[in-house]
């Protein structure tokens, strides 16, 4: 096996370099190359890269136009008919660039008695200063009894053991525990006071065609005492104008059964709601869902 000897090779290398360096000094198009001779190429190289670098290294997700990066994953994902049905979220800083209202609380709230106020107190309340239905005169309105409550996040999104594990904990601080849009499901009914959301799905109160039907809302909220609060969810928060879906592989017996849906088949949030198409129509909604039920 034969091969190229180190001082041959070096000396090949070397007489490339020379070679380069005097085309360099000897051209007159390029300012650079004459000024620096060989490493000026390297300019020129980095010059060649920087839309890669910039796309893969530099460039945040959704920075560049007219299509984004995460935009064109969607594109490219449909095209070869592979799963689609993620997020579009947004990476950005919305505190410094939207100057979005930031709530930090504490784990641990001050008594607020005199003399004690550097000495947090885990069992000092810290109720709601908003009265939910005040503003309407609502006949069952109240002042929930913690301003830290659980946000919406559907049964089918989360396992069985979370939505038990949040609603428990709920219970023992004496906060509400939104269902998110998923329907009301037994893991929810472990001692916590609930908030029932309902989306564009009508999870829980559809009837077969998937439009919203009042009679079985009005059943559900009968039978769950701990329903304090119903919360109608406009829109998916995370991806406005485009709906959500929850793949058929994940819709199981017994979600198909909570949510009203066929089993093993996509369940898809619509981007908007049938039951209403205006302020106006969701204010009758919520009127009329009133009445109904303090008849029962």
């Amino acid at each position: 096996m034969t091969g190229v000897k180190p001082r041959s090779a070096a000396a090949l290398i070397g007489g490339t370099l020379a070679g380069v360096a005097g085309w360099d000094l000897w051209q007159r198009r390029h300012t650079i190359l004459r000024n620096y001779p060989i490493v000026g190429h390297l300019r020129f190289i980095l010059e060649a890269v920087g839309p890669e670098l910039r796309q893969y290294i530099v460039t945040d997700n959704d920075e560049e136009k007219p299509f984004s990066r995460d935009q064109r994953r969607w594109v490219y994902t449909s095209s070869k008919l592979t799963n689609r049905y993620f997020g579009f979220g947004t990476d950005n800083n919305l505190e410094q660039v939207a100057n979005y209202p930031i709530f930090k609380h504490s784990a641990f709230p001050v008594s607020g008695r005199p003399g004690e106020s550097d000495h947090p107190d885990p069992a000092a309340a810290l109720p709601a200063a908003k009265v939910l239905g005040g503003a309407r005169g609502r006949a069952k309105a109240f002042r929930p009894s913690s301003l830290v409550n659980v946000s919406g996040m559907s049964f089918g999104a989360l396992s069985a053991a979370a939505v038990t594990a949040l609603n428990k904990g709920a219970a023992l601080a004496g906060a509400l525990h939104s269902t998110g849009e998923g329907g009301l499901s037994p893991y929810h009914l472990n001692g916590a006071d609930l908030v029932w959301q309902i989306g564009t799905g009508y999870f829980g109160c559809r009837d077969a065609d998937g439009a919203f039907s009042l009679p079985r809302l009005i059943d559900r909220v009968a039978a769950t005492p701990s329903i304090r609060a119903i919360e109608i969810k406009l829109s998916q928060g995370a991806k406005p104008g485009l709906g959500g879906m929850l793949p058929g592989a994940k819709v199981t017996t017994e979600i198909a059964a909570i949510r009203g849906v066929p089993a093993g088949v996509d369940c898809r949030s619509p981007a908007a709601h049938s039951a209403f198409h205006d302020v106006d129509g969701l204010l009758e909604l919520a009127e009329m869902q009133e009445h109904r039920l303090l008849q029962t």
